[in-house]
């Protein structure tokens, strides 16, 4: 079985094995290509769910990006990222940040980062244009709402 495949196309091909092998006895070829496609399913990385994410575009084409991921703790509770180009390949990692960062003006969440970025822009690369997409609108509130300590608390871990 060949090395590069990728996890969407070991996921379609379990799937046409599961398909084919309805009668056919436990010796077969397709029986172990079968168990092999699922070893190499359950230990394929799993991407961390985003509850919400702000970008923030300068008037360079440089990005930022912060998210927020469903399994979050107190001290990794902001993802930066920098991104040029439109490419995914090129967005990197900055930084991780606690649920403290930005909360000197009053309030927790991806608004206080994006005032934070504002205030502390830079005047030769100013911010153009921003969003921020929430995809999860409970998981985001509870994340915000909940204390320091219960934060990562109950996620089935």
């Amino acid at each position: 079985m060949q090395q590069s495949f990728t996890t969407h196309q070991l996921d379609r091909r379990a799937n046409m094995l599961l398909r084919s092998v309805r009668n056919v006895p436990p010796t077969s070829d397709a029986i172990r290509e079968l168990a092999e496609v699922s070893i190499k399913l359950e230990d394929a990385p799993v991407k961390p769910t985003v509850v919400a994410r702000l970008t923030v575009i300068r008037a360079n084409g440089r990005r930022t990006i912060v998210e927020i991921h469903q399994d979050a703790s107190f001290h990794s509770f902001y993802y930066f990222y920098t991104q040029d180009g439109n490419r995914r390949s090129t967005k990197q990692l900055l930084r991780k940040a606690s649920r403290n960062e930005g909360s000197f003006l009053g309030n927790w969440g991806l608004g206080a980062i994006n005032e934070k970025l504002h205030i502390y822009q830079n005047k030769s690369n100013p911010i153009t244009t921003y969003r921020l997409r929430i995809f999860q609108k409970r998981a985001y509130k509870r994340l915000l709402s909940v204390s320091p300590d219960q934060i990562g608390v109950g996620r089935g871990s």
